[in-house]
């Protein structure tokens, strides 16, 4: 081989290389789909005022639509490539996830559980554990906390579950009262039915009232109709199989 074939074939060489450190980890494969999620990172706390998870903190579906919690009456939502959603659900299952216990154990009854859930061809795998578990579950939830959708923009859900209760302590409301500006009656379903399915731009509205009057301790309550109602919160709908 002479020495200009020799520089060429190096040179080819060298750049495969390259190419190959720079590229994407392995494929995996996934549903296609916007009405199943692959990826599901979610915390709930058994505790009053809230009785029930706030939310998905990141869920992202195989078409790379996800969406990503703020805070707790604050979304975004963005697209992931097909590269940055190889690479997120690559970096999780790479970490061991399907090796993991489904229960990492409990933490303290008033404590915050994780629940991570991937959904790949042919698996498909739940874990929970205490917030703050260290070993790989930890490390996985640690990632999934600290990771961002590229170019995510204000998301409100245009679909919602609502919670309310009546007020009838026999003491007066101590707290913050707040005029309920939406319907009524969607308040006061809420309230006879323990919960209510909210959507377009009703549900768009309440979520707006509720961020805005947000206070963790559960010290605000509405008043419609005449009535006076606590523990109001909701929670978004994403879609997911058969919703």
């Amino acid at each position: 081989m002479g020495k200009r074939q020799l520089a060429v074939a190096l040179t080819v060489t060298l750049t495969a290389a390259l190419l190959a450190g720079c590229a994407s980890k392995p494929a995996i494969q996934y549903s296609k789909s916007d009405r199943q999620p692959v990826l599901v990172f979610c915390k709930s706390q058994a505790l009053p005022p809230e009785f029930a998870p706030a939310g998905p903190t990141l869920i992202a579906y195989g078409t790379g639509t996800a969406y990503q919690q703020k805070s707790r009456y604050q979304y975004l939502g963005g697209k992931l490539s097909a590269r940055e959603l190889n690479d997120l659900l690559s970096s999780v299952v790479e970490a061991g996830f399907f090796d993991l216990k489904a229960d990492q154990g409990r933490g303290a009854p008033d404590g915050v559980t994780d629940h991570v859930t991937v959904t790949l061809t042919g698996k498909s795998k739940s874990v929970e554990g205490p917030d703050g578990t260290g070993g790989a579950f930890g490390g996985i939830v640690k990632m999934l906390e600290s990771y961002k959708i590229p170019g995510a923009t204000p998301y409100a859900p245009g679909m919602i579950t609502l919670h309310a209760a009546e007020y009838t302590g026999s003491q007066p409301w101590t707290g913050t009262t707040v005029a309920w500006k939406s319907d009524p009656a969607v308040l006061a379903k809420a309230a006879s039915m323990g919960v209510a399915s909210v959507s377009g731009a009703t549900a768009s509205q309440i979520w707006k009232q509720l961020g805005d009057s947000y206070d963790p301790r559960g010290n605000v309550a509405f008043s419609a109709g005449g009535k006076l109602y606590e523990q109001v919160y909701a929670t978004p709908v994403f879609p997911l199989p058969g919703v």
